[in-house]
């Protein structure tokens, strides 16, 4: 994964004539690239493609989420496909699981992490093609929440 920040700088401010609308629109949406989203560019469009990658995507693919299978002996086992069957992922001791392997450039704007995250739990983050990785610490230290 490489990660690349864009300005979010619109370079032509100038409010376009009637004869140029659809133009400026299209060139409005590909110089927004939906980072640094709030309530004052909320409506803008973006060429961005975006994925929220989960315990119940893990590819990040379009409408993958809903897809995984029920654990035959879980709560949700008589559901069936099309229902959140998998909202997280237990972990054992020592054990490695990839939250994401994604190719291509991209910006990570959220990750969320619930339950008892405490030092024991380490986020390691590898840019292509590293085999060591560039961020490598407890998840409450990478947070600043302990």
């Amino acid at each position: 994964m490489i990660i690349r920040i864009i300005s979010n700088e619109v370079t032509s401010k100038e409010k376009p004539e009637k004869s140029q609308k659809k133009g400026y629109i299209a060139n409005t949406m590909s110089n927004f690239n939906g980072l640094g989203m709030g309530l004052g560019n909320l409506p803008r469009l973006s060429s961005a493609l975006t994925r929220s990658i989960s315990a119940e995507n893990p590819t990040g693919e379009k409408s993958g989420g809903g897809m995984a299978k029920a654990n035959p002996s879980g709560p949700a086992r008589e559901l069936g496909i099309g229902w959140k069957c998998r909202p997280c992922v237990h972990t054992e001791p020592d054990e490695t699981y990839v939250l994401a392997d994604i190719d291509g450039p991209g910006a990570i704007q959220s990750m969320w992490f619930g339950g008892n995250i405490s030092r024991d739990f380490i986020v390691r983050i590898y840019w292509d093609p590293q085999e060591q990785p560039s961020v490598e610490t407890p998840i409450p230290d990478f947070f600043a929440t302990h």
